[in-house]
């Protein structure tokens, strides 16, 4: 019943036209310290793999500026080339994301001059890049980079990004790791802007025995008594009106119960979509994944999740 009114509120409004519908995140690849820490490399068949899926745009986390000296690390770049024309190839958009700056987050005075610089080499790098390639300037702003000071870099970064790309897409997301509370402190520079949220709530299911965090939520289900309150906090996001909205990164660690996180993704998929909005699940492989490297084929119980077999 929520989500039919979500329906019949935003039918009377203009659809965005901002083209990702079914997006993953190549995530724990390009932004390792260096690919392959974390496990695995991406490679060209994969961006097939994730095109013959039903994905139209994948997200690519580059942590660029742990290649950053006085300018881009030429070996670095053409990496980030090369998977970008792979899924060109597959006929996927991609969003290039500047993942991981854990230098700004902890001292944004100190680093913000590096952010900028990169977005200077990034842009005219891009400049002639067919539309399909879109920027995000920055993951999950935190820590002391608030909102209003994340704010204050993009006003400055936007500048130096329309002068190369007059007209690509390009995704702002607020502080608190883009939370959906943040959304309405963000401004729409231009009818190209999107607004971005994350979503892992409820935190205690979806990252369950995670071993990278502080205190680890011990093992636990969701079920019919837990869609309200992961409705109330989802909705928040889906019906935010300042500029087209995007929801970036949702997904359910792989100790889950797999019955109770294929819910889970589907509940927030189908809200997403109920509500025009696109969504880049997280992520393609290594922890959240939807994609087992050791047989080389998609987890189908989560796949189906997000694309339903017709």
């Amino acid at each position: 019943m929520r989500i039919l009114i979500l329906i019949l509120i935003l039918a009377a409004t203009p659809l965005h036209a901002f083209p990702v519908k079914r997006c993953i995140n190549l995530g724990n690849a390009l932004d390792a310290p260096n690919e392959g820490d974390w496990g695995w490399r991406i490679e060209e068949h994969h961006l097939a793999r994730i095109a013959e899926a039903g994905f139209d745009t994948v997200r690519l986390p580059a942590r660029v500026s742990a290649h950053w000296g006085d300018g881009i690390d030429p070996d670095f770049l053409a990496r980030m080339d090369e998977v970008i024309g792979w899924a060109r190839e597959s006929g996927l958009r991609v969003i290039l994301d500047l993942h991981h700056f854990e230098e700004l987050m902890q001292d944004p005075d100190a680093h913000s001059e590096t952010f900028l610089a990169i977005w200077q080499d990034l842009s005219a790098h891009y400049g002639d890049a067919p539309d399909d390639l879109i920027f995000e300037l920055l993951n999950e702003p935190s820590e002391k980079l608030s909102t209003a000071k994340a704010v204050t870099l993009f006003t400055r970064a936007m500048p130096i990004i329309r002068e190369d790309n007059p007209d690509r897409w390009v995704i702002i997301g607020g502080g608190k790791w883009s939370d959906e509370a943040e959304l309405a402190a963000l401004p729409a520079f231009d009818d190209r802007t999107v607004h971005t949220f994350h979503f892992y709530d409820p935190y205690s299911f979806t990252h369950q025995q995670a071993e990278w965090v502080d205190n680890p939520p011990p093992p636990r289900g969701w079920g019919d008594e837990d869609r309200d309150e992961t409705w109330e906090q989802l909705e928040r996001g889906l019906t935010h009106s300042g500029a087209p909205v995007f929801l970036g990164e949702f997904g359910v660690y792989d100790r889950a119960p797999i019955k109770d996180a294929v819910s889970w993704l589907a509940f927030v998929r189908e809200a997403a979509e109920s509500a025009g909005v696109g969504w880049c699940a997280w992520s393609f492989a290594q922890t959240f994944a939807f994609y087992d490297l050791e047989t080389d084929d998609w987890i189908d119980a989560r796949l189906h999740a997000l694309i339903p077999p017709e």
